[in-house]
């Protein structure tokens, strides 16, 4: 992976309080283009912005935010009012249905190989789940609502699959793809928190789960983006095929995205 390091160093965003906050720009497509910068962002949730982040983020002039985290996960940390500015804000009201991953978290003989199974079945049902915010980012994108920032809460699992399903509608390999989602490791300690774990906030459970299997469930692991796209060019035949099928892009469509997004 060194040798895709060396041409394309993500770039973050200086933004004080964000998380995991970075440009999706620079990476190199197989056609010899290159991402544009300031066109796709993707970060974590905006609970801990102060004043001066505040101000950094609306200088950003956000075109479009698509906020992937559940209702809960909103009402917890809302994106301050003056961060937004004349954003389109996007968001879907749900809950995660994730019984079955709470469970194991508070089951003391979940190991880490465990939860490191099952977040690769998570990776592969991800597509479907978020398939409306898949559309609108694509949708922002093609109407050159830019930038477009694409943030859950931690920046890591959503956020990840909806930036490698864009920069595979442009066409960066899947060796980019998987070093730009494996990134967040380089931000960010997978043993440490990427968010609140306080006792009055939907994740208090996790304060009691045991550091390893954390690691497995917190860490970006190129392991869990080969599974989704596993997944997805086993349905569809390519991932092209998967945009072309199942959000209704056409040949058009997917040469418009590269033509805003992609330069040289």
């Amino acid at each position: 992976m060194s040798d895709v390091i060396s041409y394309s160093q993500p770039r973050m965003i200086a933004v004080r309080g964000a998380r995991n906050f970075r440009d999706l720009g620079g990476y190199p497509t197989e056609d010899g283009r290159t991402v544009r910068y300031g066109v796709a962002y993707r970060a974590g949730h905006p609970g801990d912005l102060c004043e001066t982040g505040i101000a950094e983020f609306a200088a950003l002039g956000i075109g479009a935010i698509v906020d992937l985290r559940t209702t809960e996960e909103r009402e917890h940390l809302p994106y301050p009012a003056r961060a937004l500015g004349n954003a389109h804000y996007w968001a879907c009201d749900y809950a995660l249905s994730r019984g079955d991953i709470v469970a194991m978290l508070k089951d003391c003989a979940t190991t880490a190989d465990d939860m490191r199974e099952r977040m690769r079945s998570n990776y592969r049902q991800l597509p479907d789940e978020q398939h409306a915010a898949i559309n609108a980012t694509l949708q922002f994108l093609l109407e050159g609502m830019t930038p477009v920032l694409i943030n859950c809460t931690a920046g890591k699992d959503r956020t990840g699959v909806v930036a490698a399903i864009v920069l595979a509608a442009l066409g960066v390999s899947t060796e980019v793809i998987s070093h730009d989602y494996a990134y967040t490791e380089v931000v960010q300690d997978p043993g440490q928190a990427l968010f609140h774990y306080d006792r009055d906030g939907p994740f208090a459970y996790l304060l009691d789960v045991d550091p390893e299997v954390m690691r497995a469930m917190m860490g970006s692991h190129p392991e869990n983006i080969a599974a989704m796209r596993h997944e997805l060019v086993t349905r569809h035949g390519s991932m092209e095929g998967y945009l072309l099928e199942r959000h209704d892009l056409d040949e058009v469509a997917l040469r418009g995205l590269r033509a805003r997004m992609l330069e040289g």
